[in-house]
């Protein structure tokens, strides 16, 4: 009886295992269209070690089949949201590596089915860094109380909350947090910003927390928008005054401006800034290390005031079109700390264009920016696209495989030059969200994809911007509470100005 026993339960298994396994269809017509999916996947180029690509069939059918073939395998599913598991998929990963994933998605309508055109994801060789991280922002322009700078795994799709802004504020107090920063991807080496009430800049390095305030009396502002030196404990920073001004008619909603900005230098060591020298006539924006430490580069526009009987912020909003910032670098000597005089790197005003957010490669060959009609938070310009610059040559072409006819900023390199995250509104024009694209050895893109979700269809209904992506070697260890605790309970540390 037992073994009759053990024979029926093992027959029983067997079955409901089978049964669980939808059948693919034998007899169906071909469709030469691909199928309609969201997020667009279909042609891209991921890492072999990216969460998995979850998507749903935006089209309205009787029954769904999908399958995805994979070398030695293939899985299946009739759901209409296409969801394979994190191990199912590392392990379709593990075999294409430098192949391709099949895609092929079946419809059925009144009985009979349709195979819409397959496509494929192609594995690439090279992996992408572990973890992103973000701002996440509601587009309100006047409550920041819900803002989280948080960390998101990308073989899978854990998420937590670095630091939120909940965590100390009430009615009384409110704060914004903005600008993190890590020297050489390395999460335990950060910064991030703290404005309004308990303001600061908090330094995480190695284990070690610091509150600062770096404005002194000879700078117009406390340090804004960081880069940390790839092996020095310095952070260069613009220091801006910066303003909004809103369209009542204009798509485009908002313009964030700087009417004054300069660049300095921060000693992490020694709590010490310096200003870079330079004409009070240039704003002076955005400053990004190369990845040798030897040439620091960043925006600028020149911007002399001309009419006399306005107020410098007055003549900037009228004149907010004429802003062009071109892209400059200066060298930098790590043993001396001397900085060289600044140098054109690409004539954007030339062109009657403007480009901010310059990021070098890896390896030095390639200037990623972002180019635009005008001024400098190209986030906000829906003509604004993504370009990339032949260090060697100087020879700048925009970066077409990534571009779409919406805004496209905020781009960054991986740790190994292959592949770039950048911020895009081309789902909605409202909400900006991270995309990801392989850039071969060349400079030659291909397709960008959506940061992955669990829910295929969260980016629809998600009500938040995300904000400068940056790529990390693993996740920041500090806890919020250790953060909340520094930020309440410690007063900044004035930086002293070096003469």
């Amino acid at each position: 009886m037992k073994a009759i026993a053990k024979t029926i339960t093992y027959g029983l298994l067997s079955a409901l295992f089978f049964s669980c396994t939808p059948k693919v269809p034998d007899t169906y017509t071909e469709s030469r269209d691909l199928p309609d999916i969201y997020p667009d996947y279909a042609g891209v180029t991921i890492p072999p070690n990216i969460a998995p690509l979850h998507f749903i069939v935006d089209e309205t059918a009787d029954r769904y089949v999908t399958r995805i073939s994979y070398p030695g395998g293939e899985w299946a599913t009739d759901d209409r949201e296409v969801t394979p598991g994190v191990g199912r998929w590392q392990k379709m990963l593990a075999t294409a590596k430098g192949k391709d994933l099949r895609v092929e998605v079946f419809v059925e309508h009144d009985g009979k089915w349709t195979r819409r055109r397959p496509f494929t994801f192609h594995v690439a060789e090279e992996p992408i860094d572990p973890y992103l991280s973000y701002r996440l922002i509601s587009p309100s322009y006047v409550t920041y109380k819900d803002l989280t700078l948080n960390q998101r795994n990308l073989t899978n799709f854990d998420e937590s909350v670095i630091y939120g802004n909940m965590i100390n504020t009430d009615v009384e107090h409110a704060q914004c947090i903005n600008c993190h920063s890590y020297q050489n991807y390395n999460p335990a080496r950060m910064q991030f910003h703290v404005r309004e009430d308990m303001g600061g800049t908090v330094i995480a390095y190695d284990g070690q927390l610091a509150k600062v305030n770096l404005k002194t009396d000879s700078l117009i502002s406390a340090g804004v928008y960081p880069n940390w030196h790839p092996t020095e404990k310095i952070i260069a920073y613009s220091v801006n005054q910066t303003g909004q001004t809103f369209h009542t008619l204009d798509l485009q909603k908002v313009e964030v401006q700087d009417t004054r900005s300069d660049l300095i230098l921060y000693d992490v060591d020694r709590n010490e800034v310096t200003r870079i020298k330079g004409d009070p006539d240039e704003l002076e924006v955005f400053p990004r290390w190369s990845p040798d430490g030897r040439h620091l580069y960043y925006a600028s526009a020149r911007f002399a005031q001309t009419d006399t009987a306005a107020d410098l912020t007055s003549e900037t909003i009228a004149r907010y079109k004429d802003i062009k910032y071109d892209l400059y670098r200066r060298s930098f000597d790590p043993a001396t700390r001397e900085v060289g005089p600044a140098e054109l790197v690409f004539d954007a005003a030339g062109l009657n264009k403007s480009a901010t957010m310059p990021r070098v490669s890896p390896d030095g060959r390639f200037l990623l920016f972002a180019l635009g009609g005008y001024g400098v938070f190209h986030i906000w310009h829906k003509d604004a696209d993504l370009y990339l610059m032949d260090l060697r040559t100087r020879q700048a072409r925009p970066l077409a495989e990534a571009n779409s006819p919406d805004s496209e900023s905020q781009g960054m390199w991986s740790s190994n030059g292959r592949w770039i995250v950048f911020s895009s509104r081309r789902n909605d024009g409202n909400y900006t969200r991270p995309f990801i694209a392989y850039i071969d050895k060349d400079g030659k893109g291909r397709k960008p994809f959506e940061l992955p979700q669990d829910d295929p269809d969260m980016h629809r209904s998600f009500m938040r911007s995300y904000n400068i992506p940056e790529f990390m070697s693993g996740p920041v260890e500090v806890s919020p509470q250790e953060f909340a605790t520094l930020i309440r309970d410690t007063e900044a540390r004035p930086a002293r100005q070096k003469n």
